[in-house]
């Protein structure tokens, strides 16, 4: 398989507090991969670095030219006054498609994540809701690589078996962190584990 994202030797403290130590790593196309850890192990800040949000202290993160990638927060963050519809209009705002092509995309995005209103308020979601219109905005951009920093954090039981389905089902690659195991056994097919009691984290 392609490999899609690639690290070598990542290095991450803050301050005096080491992260991880010359870590390396690939990501592959159509890939499935967990991350686990201790709190503070440094699982976000490393998902972070593979979304170009953070910066190591050393080593490089090398994608794919034209790579697109997705980073799904623990905390989802819109605009104030945001709609449903407009969240999926601004993430395709840099792409170049006509009306048809724009509107097929959105409603495609809505009826995977299970939306039924596009004019809905978006302060008046639950948490659960605001996950899936985040996964809803990777959907819609088409994603190849979708990085999800526990995703079921806000979900109830009925929101985590609508995920596995449909991350089971996904056509995008994605690395996940979760405190869940089964959640991870039911989803992922490659685990790894960020630990401050091995060498290099």
């Amino acid at each position: 398989m392609a490999v899609l994202l690639s690290c070598q030797a990542l290095t991450k403290a803050y301050g005096a507090r080491p992260l991880f130590h010359d870590i390396s790593l690939g990501v592959s196309d159509g890939e499935r991969m967990g991350l686990i850890g201790p709190n503070g192990a440094g699982k976000s800040t490393l998902l972070r670095i593979f979304a170009g949000d953070e910066k190591p202290d050393g080593g490089t993160v090398s994608p794919r030219r034209g790579l697109r990638t997705a980073y799904i927060a623990q905390e989802d963050l819109f605009p104030q006054g945001a709609t449903v519809e407009g969240v999926l209009m601004d993430a395709l705002a840099g792409e170049t498609l006509d009306e048809i092509e724009r509107e097929v995309r959105i409603e495609v995005a809505l009826n995977r994540v299970g939306f039924d209103r596009r004019d809905q308020a978006v302060e008046t979601l639950s948490g659960g809701w605001k996950k899936r219109l985040s996964l809803a905005r990777a959907l819609v951009r088409e994603t190849e690589l979708v990085l999800i920093d526990e995703p079921t954090n806000h979900l109830d039981l009925e929101g985590v078996l609508w995920l596995e389905g449909l991350l089971r089902e996904a056509s995008f690659a994605f690395v996940l962190i979760s405190h869940d195991r089964v959640f991870l056994e039911n989803v992922t097919t490659r685990i790894v584990e960020l630990h401050p009691q091995y060498a290099e984290g």
